[in-house]
């Protein structure tokens, strides 16, 4: 029961005790109606002041409970504010959340073209990966093949320097035999048959340099004169196991059994054992 209906019911009561106390008096015995009066009076009184009192009781309880509700409805209206910021909120978050969902399907869809995208990138960087092994392997090819033809031609350009100066040697021997037939003939008045037999080739003479002086550029090797040797002979020096034209050696001094001269046209190392001949033979 809510303080206002006990207020109420306090008035009930008090009211009928009144009503009660003037019925009784009306009962009582004439003579003490006014003591009774009195009595009733005060007791009236009494119940006057008990309404009063309780309607202060009624009117503070009232009181309380007006700055109760208001207090409660201003919590209500708070939490009812808290509640519609938070609604709000949660409608941004779910905006935010679907705009990221799109965000994140745009993204997946980026996504798979830029694997389509990557794997042909990584199978265009194969082909010219094959490419470019493929090229290294032509240029290997064709270095190696340079490099033959490049010692096929220091072969050749020995050999054609091997062969001009057989040529010139071959010259000078003409010169100097042509030289002693004339000087024969002059001397003892034979003359020459109608057509001369052809002279006979130069016989070769192979050997190997024993020493040399690099500063100085001189070599030694081992054929002397036993073994056909002159001073100023020409011979040549080459990588018998290459077939490589490495230098032309002048003879300027001549033992029986070694030679020794001055280097030249120098297209190589000359070293111990590198090969020696009149003839450059491959």
């Amino acid at each position: 029961m809510s303080t206002l209906g006990k207020i109420l019911t306090v008035l009930v009561v008090v009211v009928s005790i009144a009503v009660a106390v003037l019925v009784s008096r009306e009962f009582a015995l004439s003579e003490n109606w006014r003591n009774l009066y009195e009595k009733e009076a005060t007791q009236f009184q009494k119940a006057l002041g008990q309404r009063d009192s309780a309607i202060q009781q009624r009117d503070l309880a009232k009181s309380q409970a007006d700055s109760k509700a208001l207090l409660d409805q201003q919590k209500i209206d708070t939490l009812n504010k808290d509640v519609a910021a938070r609604n709000d909120r949660i409608t941004v978050l779910q905006q935010k959340e679907a705009s990221q969902e799109q965000r994140l399907q745009t993204l997946t869809t980026e996504l798979g073209g830029l694997n389509d995208s990557f794997a042909a990138l990584m199978k265009e960087r194969d082909g010219w990966r094959q490419e470019r092994d493929d090229a290294r392997k032509d240029a290997d090819t064709l270095r190696t093949m340079y490099t033959e033809l490049e010692g096929k031609q220091t072969v050749l350009l020995g050999q054609f320097a091997d062969a001009k100066e057989t040529l010139r040697q071959a010259d000078e021997r003409i010169k100097t035999l042509q030289g002693q037939v004339a000087y024969l003939l002059q001397e003892t008045g034979a003359k020459l048959p109608p057509e001369a037999a052809p002279l006979p080739p130069l016989t070769p003479i192979n050997g190997i340099v024993t020493a040399v002086d690099a500063a100085a550029g001189i070599a030694q090797i081992s054929l002397g004169s036993d073994d056909g040797v002159v001073k100023g002979m020409k011979l040549y020096v080459y990588d018998k196991a290459q077939g490589k034209y490495l230098a032309t050696l002048t003879v300027d001094k001549v033992s029986h059994d070694s030679a020794a001269g001055q280097l030249s046209i120098i297209r190589g190392t000359v070293g111990k054992d590198s090969h020696v001949t009149n003839r450059f033979v491959e």
